[in-house]
């Protein structure tokens, strides 16, 4: 038996060491009489522990390595021929400390779950001024504390030191612990050492009058199971609680003092069995002062040998049906106590790791063997290390590698980057704003309630290092990696994978990854996940799925090859009936899509009579004459001389209220058209908004698409009663729903989607990712980034009656739709009982409010913008109530009109009336000018072959209300329409046909409580307001003159006409209004 030598005190000399210690205990002092025990100064009285050790060691894994450059592949020496084996070294760092917890005894490493097991030494010394730095030297003693026993108590769940210690209230204090605890210990610095074996103990602190730092004389015993995982934790402390104090008690964060070494099993190790593994020709005896870098050997000679005889089974790996074993298999298991627990050294030419094996296949008895120092970063164990050897028969380590970056750049974020304050458990708040910004960690973990994220690069790819390359390029190769990725909406508690058309969508459809011509060039695609319940069923509706609010099924919209293709777009003038433009164009499938960028309907018609009066403006009286444009205007606010719009630069998607629903916004200069994508993923119900600009990126025009399962054509409008005819007695010819209307549908909570890559393990076995994330939220734990990515879905908040862009009258800018629900009805003002649709946007481009009294060229350059103004504190202060009721004034523009009655009808010239009138024998929504002939104008927002129409459009819904006279007021008998059960809207009856008109509310105008600054919002759920192109005003010569427009308006509220279609001439125009067309070119 190899013997070596160590301190070994005598029982006098032990006594004497004992009594020393209690003494220093109770009564040593940086000065007399500096116990503090009734707390009269500083901390005071008993001192108490804050413990914490290491979690664990780390696993020399990909995801845990100090550095890539902190692996090495070497070649084995074998006894016997066959196939060459590798050594691959891995080095990692202990893990992060947590706090200690639970018991075990040593035969496995210490960890912060087994550490409250181990009771720990602890000496300290009081000094004055500093402490000396690690090179410099010392002359204090441990004159507070020498080598105490320090153990947990699991009745009061403290550390408790076997003698008392007290704060010294002045001073300072540095604490030296370790653990194990170990008694023995030398009389004295004078005592000789003595021979000693493996039954002496084998960790020795310093004596109670050595000088400078305590340290401990360490000798690992032969008998791995009995190796013990050192540890070690210094403080530094004022003598009146202060320094590394936490919650009053001195903080020792432990650490490991020794090297663990670990052996595996590699890539492709034949199955067999391992019968000896022996570290030999290492130093294991060192002294350590605790808290140093670095140890001291004691032995003269690097001759110790440390085995373990124990036999080891590696079966094949089953889950492969392979003669190979499952790589990571540890062969000294540290359940068993068998981790090598080493003094951290620099290696010699003799330490070697020699493992006995035989494999299955052959039955072949090998004996590997490796020169450490060779397969040893530096040839160095380093102090608090782990060091993992794996035998490979490859000599090959694989690092699967992915790096995933979302290109945020041109991500269109819910309201522009804002998040409304309201919710739904707080749909009003008392805020001084609608929206605050998103933070950035908001916007990284951002994922459309599609469920699709564009703009998406991924390098998906194999880090290839091979032992004994020939050449400095193949020492590391990169290969493609394939991958699927699987997704959790549960936290991770399950895992699904991405099937039935998710998963990764590359850009290019035939390149699913990176080739092997270049395997880290990222290629460019989207992620499809699982979209919010609510977005799939509004979806549907253009799958031929759902039922329409009417209570209808519609028909199937969607092809699978879709309209147009990237270099033919569909072009949306020459496919629709009339072959001209407008400002609104219908979209019912997926594709891409092109129009002419011309003012209104000007393109494919011939003629001015869009953007011109065609009769004498002097014959027209005087009590309307000043309400009439002659000649319409572009964006200066000078008139529109040709259909065509000049000076185009590029065009661009404004706002829009689906996620992606419009992408590809593109301008060509050489044919002056637009052209767009509507993405096969992302279809569903919405509305866009796409404008142009010219180089100083002022806007020229706009257009709003909607896309819908909806279409208008001859089978799905309603033909009217020829009981009331226009003026050249035809039939009005009602369009079957409301413009940029969407369905009603449930509501949806955030939720938080996560998503993990796997490798295809025929490629990488069990090697782990190597994550690399930009611009997403990568997942952490215990401070390291985990192979886990999280995104947040925002909420869809229900919508009871379906949705639908609101107009200022006269405007031809599709304004936000609002929503209402149970929620946001709760509140006690109807005014303020919806909110605003979530729309996607640029900052820029945020739809919200600005001040009122703007002219029509900055409505043309403002589409995104509803103008209002705060209502006065009373309402005959006219000057602002004029601003609050009405968007518009020209009087500074070119055309000096200051209000305009004509903005939909280009010929209108005369005021209308529409109120009922109990005992009238032809109502006025019946009479001249309501039932002129239309001439559809450029600021008309319908689509191609449809226009506003006059309000006698609606005069078969008036007929059916009865009138009676009450106080002297014209009133209804009752209701002539019914309300729906679930309240969304009435349904009224007309010659056997169901009309529907749902209650969207109104974009309301400016209230007291809110300044403009607030922001825009719907109101009134009760009601529709349904705009017409008819006027009621007369010019009096007073800058004050009131003037309105004629509106159908159905309202649930009580009143003299709930529940009835209700003709108004007096509603403000600066409302929102809805708007639901009429046929154009019921004349002939």
């Amino acid at each position: 038996m190899r013997h070596f030598r160590i301190f070994r005190p005598s029982f006098g000399l032990m006594l004497r060491m004992l009594a020393g210690v209690a003494v220093c205990a109770v009564s040593s002092s940086c000065t007399d009489d500096t116990f503090d025990k009734h707390g009269h100064q500083g901390a005071s009285g008993m001192l108490a522990f804050d413990v914490a050790a290491p979690g664990s060691w780390a696993d020399g894994s990909a995801a845990t390595r100090v550095a890539d450059k902190d692996i090495s592949i070497r070649k084995l020496t074998q006894s016997e021929g066959g196939k060459p084996l590798y050594l691959v070294t891995e080095i990692a760092e202990a893990a992060v400390d947590t706090a200690a917890s639970n018991a075990i005894t040593r035969g496995t490493t210490t960890t912060g779950e087994t550490f409250k097991n181990h009771s720990f030494g602890l000496s300290a010394t009081c000094y004055t001024g500093d402490w000396p730095g690690e090179e410099e030297t010392n002359k204090w003693t441990t004159n507070f504390a020498h080598n105490i026993k320090v153990s947990y108590t699991e009745s009061d769940s403290k550390w408790k030191s076997e003698k008392s210690l007290y704060w010294v209230g002045s001073e300072n204090i540095k604490f030296f612990a370790y653990s194990p605890y170990s008694a023995a210990a030398p009389a004295s610095s004078e005592e000789d050492a003595a021979d000693a074996d493996d039954a002496t103990p084998s960790v020795i602190h310093s004596a109670a009058d050595a000088t400078g730092i305590p340290t401990l004389t360490y000798t690992v015993p032969t008998d791995v199971t009995k190796q013990i995982d050192l540890m070690y934790a210094t403080a530094d402390c004022g003598g009146n609680g202060t320094g590394d104090v936490r919650n009053g008690a001195v903080q020792l964060n432990f650490k490991h003092a020794l090297t663990a070494v670990t052996i595996k099993t590699g890539e492709k190790m034949l199955a067999g069995k391992v019968t000896r593994i022996k570290i030999s020709g290492v130093h294991g005896s060192g002294s350590y002062p605790i808290g140093a870098t670095s140890w001291t050997i004691t032995d003269e000679t690097a001759g110790r040998t440390f085995s373990i005889d124990n036999e080891t089974a590696l079966d094949g790996n089953k889950d492969k049906n392979e003669i190979m074993t499952k790589p990571g298999t540890i062969l000294n298991g540290d359940d068993k106590g068998y981790t090598f627990m080493m003094i951290p050294q620099e290696l010699t030419d003799d330490a070697k790791l020699t493992i006995s094996f035989t494999d299955k296949l052959t039955n072949t008895e090998r004996t590997l063997t490796a020169k450490l120092k060779e397969f040893t970063k530096n040839g160095i164990w380093e102090i608090g290390k782990q060091y993992t050897y794996s035998i490979n028969s490859t000599g090959i380590v694989i690092t699967p590698v992915i790096e995933l970056t979302v290109n945020r750049k041109n991500t269109l974020y819910p309201n522009g980057g804002y998040k409304g304050t309201w919710s739904a458990g707080n749909p009003h708040p008392n805020s001084p704003s609608l929206y605050i910004e998103m933070t950035d960690e908001e916007k990284q973990a951002y994922l459309p309630v599609s469920g699709v994220l564009n703009d998406v690069s991924i390098a998906a790819y194999m880090k290839v290092a091979q032992a004994n390359a020939e050449s400095e390029t193949a020492k590391e190769q990169i290969r493609r990696l394939d991958f699927t990725i699987e997704w959790s909406d549960n936290n991770g508690t399950s895992w699904n994978p991405l099937k039935d058309g998710l998963g990764w969508k590359p850009t290019a459809a035939s390149q699913s990854r990176a080739d092997d011509t270049d395997p880290k060039n990222p290629v460019s695609g989207s992620i499809i996940l699982p979209a919010q319940s609510q977005f799939t069923y509004m979806r549907n509706f253009l799958y031929g799925k759902g039922t329409t609010i009417e209570g209808q099924t519609p028909g199937k919209t969607i092809t699978d090859a879709g309209n147009g293709s990237k270099d033919d777009p569909y072009d949306l003038v020459n496919n629709n009936d009339v072959k001209e433009s407008a400002n609104c164009y219908i979209v019912n499938n997926h594709g891409y899509y092109k129009f002419p960028t011309y003012y209104g309907n000007t393109y494919g018609k011939t003629g001015n009579d869009s953007y011109q009066y065609k009769g004498n403006i002097d014959t027209i009286s005087a009590a309307t004459r000043n309400f009439v444009l002659k000649e319409f205007v572009k964006h200066d606010d000078f008139p529109v001389i040709d259909g065509k719009i000049s000076g185009i630069k590029d065009a661009i998607l404004l706002w829009q209220d689906s996620p992606d629903l419009v992408t590809d916004v593109k301008y060509d200069d050489r044919t002056g058209w637009v052209s767009f994508r509507v993405p096969e993923e992302t279809i569903n119900q919405g509305n866009a908004v796409i404008a142009v600009r010219n180089s100083e990126t002022t806007i020229l025009w706009s257009w709003h698409i909607w896309v819908t399962h909806r279409k208008w054509d001859s089978s799905s409008c309603y033909t009217m009663s020829n009981e009331n005819l226009n003026q050249f007695d035809k039939q009005f010819i009602i369009t079957p729903c409301n413009l940029g209307y969407c369905e009603p549908h449930k509501g949806d909570d955030e939720r938080d989607i996560l998503i993990r890559f796997v490798a295809n393990r025929e490629q990488v076995g069990d090697n782990e990712i190597a994550l690399t994330v930009s611009v997403a939220s990568q997942l952490e734990e215990d401070g390291k980034k985990k192979d886990i990515i999280k995104f947040t879905q925002p909420e869809i908040a229900a919508s009871d009656a379906g949705d639908n862009t609101y107009y200022q009258w006269g405007r031809k800018d599709p304004m936000l739709p609002g929503i209402h629900n149970s929620d946001t009805r709760s509140s006690s003002e109807v005014e303020l009982d919806m909110v605003n649709k979530m729309f996607y946007s640029t900052p820029e481009y945020r739809f919200t409010s600005s001040e009122s009294a703007r002219s029509i060229g900055e409505s043309i350059q403002f589409p995104y913008q509803f103008f209002m103004h705060q209502r006065p504190l009373k309402d005959s202060d006219t000057q602002n109530n004029y601003k609050r009721r009405h968007w518009h004034d020209g009087r500074n523009a070119s055309y000096r009109n200051r209000t305009i009655m004509n903005y939909w009808n280009t010929q209108l010239t005369t005021s209308g009336y529409a109120n009922f009138i109990y005992g009238k024998e032809v109502q006025y929504y019946k009479q001249s000018p309501n039932n002129l002939y239309v001439i559809k104008t450029i600021y008309d927002p319908s689509p191609a072959g449809f226009k506003i129409p006059p309000i006698k459009a609606f005069a078969d819904f008036f007929d059916t209300v009865v009138l009676k006279e009450a106080d002297k007021k014209t009133v209804s008998e009752g209701s002539n329409v019914t309300e729906s059960t679930r309240f969304n809207g009435w349904t009224i009856q007309i010659n056997d046909q169901d009309f529907y008109f749902p209650a969207t509310g109104v974009r309301d105008m400016g209230v007291k409580e809110r300044e403009v600054g607030y922001g825009t919002f719907p109101g009134f759920s009760s009601i529709t307001y349904i705009a017409t192109s008819g006027f009621h005003g007369k010019y009096t010569g007073d800058d004050n003159a009131n003037s309105s427009c004629l509106i159908l308006s159905i309202d649930r509220r009580d009143g003299d006409f709930k529940n009835c279609t209700k003709p108004i001439e007096g509603t403000n125009n600066a409302y929102g209004f809805t708007v639901r067309p009429i046929r154009d070119g019921q004349k002939k």
